[in-house]
């Protein structure tokens, strides 16, 4: 991926990053997290949040300060939608989507982040 894209979509808001990466995961058909001995996590409002890419340079550019030995590993869209999302509801934890080193993540209940991956597969059917 050309250096100069990865800048300009990291630049955008994170509202405009969340849709994004949505529509890139169902397109691609994967997810992308950070893992070291564990996946990579983060405490937003007190509450542990797993932070997700739609690519693997989007995560690697994260992978610094707390996430220094973390390198970005692939988790199936499938495997996404029917082990991670339910798991992470019921355990409590929120989805961090699309973070950037300098700025903030949009953080969603693992419910909605489901829906809203539900409904742009839809648009692919």
């Amino acid at each position: 991926m050309h250096p100069e894209k990865i800048k300009q979509v990291m630049q955008l808001p994170a509202q405009q990053r969340y849709d994004y990466c949505v529509r890139k995961v169902t397109d691609t058909q994967e997810v992308w997290g950070l893992y070291d001995t564990g996946w990579a996590t983060a405490q937003p409002h007190g509450h542990v949040a797993i932070p997700f890419w739609p690519e693997a340079a989007y995560a690697q550019a994260c992978a610094s300060g707390d996430w220094a030995d973390f390198q970005p590993r692939v988790i199936a869209l499938g495997d996404f939608l029917n082990k991670w999302l339910p798991g992470m509801e019921s355990n409590g934890q929120l989805a961090s989507v699309f973070p950037v080193p300098q700025g903030s993540a949009g953080i969603a209940a693992p419910a909605d982040l489901l829906a809203d991956l539900r409904d742009e597969t839809r648009q692919y059917e």
